[in-house]
């Protein structure tokens, strides 16, 4: 893990379940709430610190869900959006359904091509919701001993 608590994408190849979740936040104190609801939900989460570092890991790991803020650094929402669609469609996958994150308003994140859209400050609940609606129940892990 990074000094600044992301998880760098070479790190990330020892990692094997289905359902990680992608967290690209700037913020760190909002990134780790993602990442603590992403966890006590059952899925993993990995945060990036800004849009570029979250290609580079979404490219590495192909996550099954991505929630990314509207304005980063080094590489906007928007801008990671369409890289990671550009991606699928380029090498031939579905692309991982994107949670984008904004106090701008939905009008403006939908126009992103966002499959969803988390206003700040979200809540708990919505959140839980949209891991839900994407990624299903998370798999039960297999018991301790086998």
């Amino acid at each position: 893990m990074s000094q600044d608590g992301s998880v760098r994408a070479a790190e990330l190849r020892s990692e094997t379940d289905h359902a990680l979740v992608l967290i690209a936040e700037d913020e760190a104190p909002i990134a780790d709430a993602l990442a603590f609801i992403v966890a006590d939900a059952g899925y993993v989460p990995v945060q990036a610190a800004h849009g570029r570092e979250a290609l580079e890991i979404a490219r590495a790991r192909h996550p099954a869900l991505v929630i990314t803020d509207l304005m980063m650094p080094h590489l906007s929402g928007t801008d990671l959006i369409v890289a990671l669609r550009d991606d699928a469609a380029r090498d031939g996958y579905r692309a991982p359904p994107i949670i984008l994150m904004t106090a701008a308003g939905h009008r403006l994140a939908s126009a992103t091509g966002a499959d969803a859209v988390l206003r700040k400050p979200f809540d708990i609940r919505e959140v839980e919701d949209l891991l839900h609606r994407y990624l299903g129940d998370p798999s039960p892990s297999p018991p301790h001993g086998k």
